[in-house]
């Protein structure tokens, strides 16, 4: 019953390995689910993992490693004379079970300084995350402190979970390969705002998402319209990864070269709906989109389904205006969108969002416009510009608890 209890409690312990290893989102959880349990999991006493970056090692060990040994696996160069580099370079486990063996097929070993701190008789165990053939992934090193000869059933466990590791490590730099890509596209994409505008100040912030995984569709745009106008724009696509992002740059250009032709707002959107119908996408946008006169204040506007906008004033109070308009972009084909018209007075400023600001798990919708708002009314009383106003909303936005990518566009009227 004792033996009995003890391969089950074994068995346990490899099946919590193994789907740690499947579960792990980024390398510093793998390397820690590597350490925490190699050793225990083949009645080592000592585990180091080594993983290849750019061509070089890097090595990470846990406190059964002696601190000379740690250090020297960490000083190793993947062309050394050793066996874990050699294991990485051929794809070959390497199990050697005790000194005489060690210094039999690596002669170099008995000059090394810390090779007696591994004992008297030691034994290693290097297994490979990669085969042959394959791009080298890195190894890992399993140390005894007496003799060991693998037996049939630990060669393949190791097989398992060193190709579990593997896998593991392939999927996590895949997708940390496509979050830069996707940001670096997103970058890309965000717009250089007007300058020198008679009478506004015009101030933009993007936060990109705070899991450090997803990437958005945020959106925000500002341009001088033919007439002498300001057109603002602030809008969400659909989904996080590349084709969000690509797809949030085909929505923001759309609406910017028909608002060329097509000033109005509500044409504007009614337009771009048209468009995305016609390219047949399967992801929809919310927006809001602002015709603004420098000259006298107006404000013409309609939304798609976005939050609600701010008005913050010189006083310190602050207007929460429901735009009309109509669902979101790409839902549903032939929708008008209405538009409504109101001033925006000197010294007060338009407040633009996306729903990460003021909507999330640690806050409502209501109770995230009021906070919003209350902070731009704030900053404005104490006379802050544009870019202080943006700052401190996006600043607060981290306690909404909303992880998705977040916008906010200030434009505050001086004259």
């Amino acid at each position: 019953m004792v033996a009995l209890s003890a391969e089950r409690q074994r068995a346990d312990e490899v099946a919590d390995f193994s789907s740690a290893l499947i579960t792990a989102g980024t390398e510093q959880e793998l390397q820690q689910v590597v350490l925490t349990r190699l050793a225990a999991t083949f009645g080592g006493t000592g585990a180091a993992l080594a993983l290849v970056d750019d061509g070089r090692l890097r090595v990470l060990s846990d406190a059964g490693i002696p601190l000379p040994v740690a250090k020297a696996l960490r000083d190793l160069s993947l062309d050394a004379p050793h066996p874990l580099a050699h294991a990485i370079r051929t794809g070959k486990p390497q199990s050697i079970p005790n000194q005489e063996e060690y210094i039999s097929c690596w002669p170099h070993g008995v000059t090394l300084p810390w090779i007696d701190r591994l004992g008297s008789n030691f034994a290693v165990s290097v297994s490979p995350l990669s085969p042959l053939g394959e791009k080298p992934l890195g190894a890992w090193w399993v140390t005894y402190h007496s003799e060991h000869h693998s037996s049939p059933h630990e060669r393949a466990l190791t097989t398992t979970l060193t190709d579990l590791t593997g896998q593991a490590l392939r999927r996590i730099r895949l997708q940390k390969a496509r979050v830069e890509l996707a940001m670096a596209l997103q970058q890309s994409m965000l717009p250089t705002l007007p300058e020198h505008l008679p009478g506004l100040e015009i101030a933009a912030r993007y936060r990109p998402s705070q899991d450090g995984l997803d990437i958005g569709g945020d959106w925000y745009d500002a341009f001088v319209m033919p007439d002498g106008a300001v057109a603002l724009e602030i809008g969400d696509a659909q989904g996080h990864d590349v084709d969000a992002a690509a797809f949030m740059g085909q929505v923001r250009s759309s609406m910017r070269a028909i608002a060329a032709r097509e000033p109005d707002p509500g044409t504007v959107l009614t337009r771009t709906n048209e468009l995305l119908f016609t390219m047949g996408t399967a992801r929809f946008a919310s927006c809001t989109m602002l015709h603004l006169d420098t000259l006298d204040g107006r404000v013409t506007g309609t939304s798609a389904g976005h939050v609600p906008l701010l008005c913050a004033h010189k006083d310190g109070s602050h207007d929460v205006h429901e735009l009309p308009g109509g669902p979101v972009l790409g839902v549903m084909p032939d929708t008008d969108y209405a538009e409504s018209t109101f001033t925006l007075d000197k010294d007060s400023a338009l407040v633009m969002m996306t729903d990460g600001v003021v909507e999330g798990p640690g806050l409502a919708l209501d109770a995230g416009l009021e906070l919003a708002g209350t902070l731009a009314g704030e900053a404005l009383h104490a006379g802050l510009n544009a870019e202080a106003t943006a700052d401190r909303i996006l600043d607060a936005a981290v306690t909404v608890g909303h992880i998705d990518d977040v916008v906010v566009l200030v434009v505050r009227r001086t004259e």
